[in-house]
């Protein structure tokens, strides 16, 4: 229903306020499926969260205003300290209204309808709910709940004004929250979605990390198990059945994921925590901030005989300790592993949990209490591998395995198709992505970058497996020595290091002192109409020019674009973006670029101060790859620089 419509509904209405409570959460609080008795508005402030109802999301940054019809299904996620008015209330049409209102209400009821927006006023609105939650905390004289009515009358008018001066549309990460939920049991092709949305996968993924702290991907799973802890809580399916209707078809890996996330099998929740199941059941909240028996009602009941105990008004009781301190373990450890960068929680011996965008992985070690086994620390959990490993699975970092003098068992068929590699892969198998074929291979460790848990659940099947994003390291000289020591191939990295300093520093010394001081270089990639902006992590050029020779990015562009591996930028941009030199990753021909009513214009390529090379040339950012690419790359700068 429209607002205006809405307006006008809400001064036909007779209103009683049934209840007003406080949730004060702390980080990592929930309130957990709590189905509301009457409608409800929810004033969330101070922290951040998500306020879901039903299966629709609304995410909270500081304040937030949310309305929710009699028997929806309320959860809260606090992220930093999230509190919640939560105020109940009935409003009903008098008989003596128009037939107009009647009609309104029969056709859609405002008072079930479900909506939520970021207030612009919202310090009026805590005013108003403190003093009608302070007047609903005193004796009831009659007066008192007389003047809690008529507060609670000025807060729906803040909160009508508020919508109509301008409630915005959903962000793009409720976008894909909303979607995730309603199609977490399919497979889910995060590139579709991407081109749905006309976004990147990497945009999608950094904003809703930035509002909710998970990833999409983390977020699948966790739809996943707590449907899977519900449906074993609460039914008695088989375990094959509530695996497969989560959307894992395979029981012993539904196992194997449910154990990580939960800390338990799912037999062993079950045995703890099934109860018997009937539809008043249902209607009980599960949260530890909220007591299971005042929050129970049959739906078939009047209004009226729902009446929370007075002693209730003051606090949200907790349940049965032992209970609730088992699920707050449960939920910490989850919220601990996603609240970083996203991941699925630290793993153990041979697991690793992994990330759709980490941070940094620190670089120590630690011993193991084994002499044949080491315990290698990371931003995803420890990780148990062989001391010293043999038989080496390089689906990713083929180069930087080679680099170390150790000759892998296995790779994936695009690393292998590198040009830099050529003559030195005859006793490295390809398995692409058949794990059928790795494990004939028997590897005692697998080396991947692949952040999709799925896939490393997989290979942690067959060995110890370490993810590790390809954007990981600060330089290459810092990836040199976190793969050696993994390897126990320390000595041979300190080597390669020193060996390349030695090499890289002439040049380098050579390099700025041909490029004037303030000259500045863009590195790019053009396809299909679109270009990308890569940086110094990147392959295309940008781990040599800019963290290995110390050339410039033009100072226009924005410090965030260049933390990333690329990034995809608009047309109109490119001569805001353009550098004095160019080092261009495309199909086309200097003569058709300098044909083309945009990229003409430009100066590196009108006057021919642009390096072009072809994708298969520039992906390449491994050790072998940059030795063979620096002399190429050095050469042009200083000849051009010299022009």
């Amino acid at each position: 229903m429209d607002v205006l419509r809405l307006i006008e509904i809400w001064n036909q209405v007779m209103v009683r306020v049934l209840d007003v409570r406080l949730k004060q959460g702390g980080i990592g609080d929930h309130l957990n499926q709590y189905r509301l008795p009457s409608s409800a508005f929810l004033f969330a402030f101070q922290g951040q969260g998500e306020l879901w109802v039903n299966d629709e999301v609304w995410l909270c940054d500081r304040f937030y205003v949310l309305h929710a019809g009699k028997g929806s299904q309320v959860t809260v996620r606090s992220r930093e300290a999230l509190n919640v008015y939560i105020v109940l209330y009935k409003a009903s049409l008098p008989a003596s209204a128009s037939r107009e209102f009647h009609r309104m209400m029969q056709e859609s009821d405002p008072f079930l309808e479900s909506w939520g927006f970021s207030p612009g006023e919202p310090l009026t609105m805590l005013e108003l709910l403190q003093t009608i939650r302070d007047g609903w905390l005193k004796s009831d004289d009659g007066l008192t709940r007389l003047s809690v009515k008529g507060d609670f009358i000025r807060f729906v008018h803040a909160v009508l004004r508020g919508r109509l001066l301008g409630a915005g549309d959903l962000s793009l990460s409720e976008q894909v929250i909303r979607h995730l939920s309603r199609n977490y049991r399919q497979p889910i092709s995060f590139e579709e979605l991407a081109r749905q949305l006309n976004y990147s996968q990497q945009y999608i993924s950094r904003k809703c990390k930035e509002q909710t702290g998970l990833s999409p991907l983390d977020y699948v799973i966790r739809f996943r198990m707590e449907n899977a802890k519900a449906l074993l809580a609460g039914t008695m399916a088989t375990q094959q059945e509530i695996a497969s209707h989560v959307g894992y078809p395979d029981l012993i890996y539904f196992s194997r994921m449910f154990k990580k996330y939960a800390g338990m099998t799912p037999g062993q929740y079950r045995k703890r925590y099934s109860q018997s199941v009937s539809d008043y059941a249902r209607n009980t909240s599960q949260s530890y901030v909220v007591s299971s028996q005042s929050l129970r009602y049959p739906f078939h009941i009047s209004d009226n005989d729902y009446q929370f105990q007075k002693d209730e008004a003051n606090r949200m009781t907790r349940a049965t300790r032992s209970f609730y301190t088992v699920m707050l373990l449960c939920l910490t450890v989850m919220l601990t592993a996603c609240g970083g960068p996203a991941n699925n929680g630290g793993a153990t011996h041979s697991q690793v949990a992994v990330s759709a965008s980490p941070t940094a992985i620190p670089q120590e070690s630690k011993a193991s209490t084994s002499s044949d086994t080491k315990i290698v620390t990371t931003a995803f959990g420890d990780v148990e591998v062989p001391a010293h490993p043999q038989r080496v699975a390089a689906i990713s970092y083929l180069g930087t395995v080679l680099a170390l003098d150790v000759q892998p068992v296995a790779a994936e068929s695009f690393l292998m198709s590198s040009p830099y590699l050529e003559g030195m892969l005859n006793v490295v198998t390809d398995v692409g992505d058949s794990v059928e074929k790795l494990l004939d291979l028997n590897p005692d460790i697998i080396i991947t970058h692949n952040p999709q848990p799925e896939v490393v659940e997989k290979y942690q099947m067959i060995a110890p497996t370490v993810s590790v994003p390809y954007n990981q390291f600060a330089s290459i000289q810092e990836e040199m020595l976190y793969f050696g020591d993994l390897l126990d191939r320390r000595e041979e990295a300190e080597r390669w290091n020193e060996q390349f300093e030695k090499e890289i520093a002439d040049i380098r010394e050579k390099v700025q002192q041909a490029v004037p001081e303030g000259k500045t270089l863009s590195i790019m990639q053009e396809y299909d109409g679109n270009v990308s902006l890569f940086g110094p992590k990147s392959g295309r050029g940008g781990r040599l020019m800019y963290e290995i020779m110390g050339l410039k990015p033009p100072t226009a562009v924005p410090g965030y674009m260049l933390k990333e591996s690329y990034y995809e930028f608009s047309l109109e941009k490119l001569p805001e973006y353009m550098g004095d030199y160019l080092i261009l990753t495309t199909e086309a021909s200097l003569e058709s670029l300098q044909a083309d009513p945009i990229w003409g214009t430009l100066e590196p390529i009108r006057n021919n101060r642009v390096f072009l090379w072809t994708e298969n040339q520039s992906w390449y950012r491994d050790p072998i790859a940059v030795k063979r690419q620096i002399n190429e790359l050095t050469d042009w700068i200083i000849k051009v620089a010299s022009r």
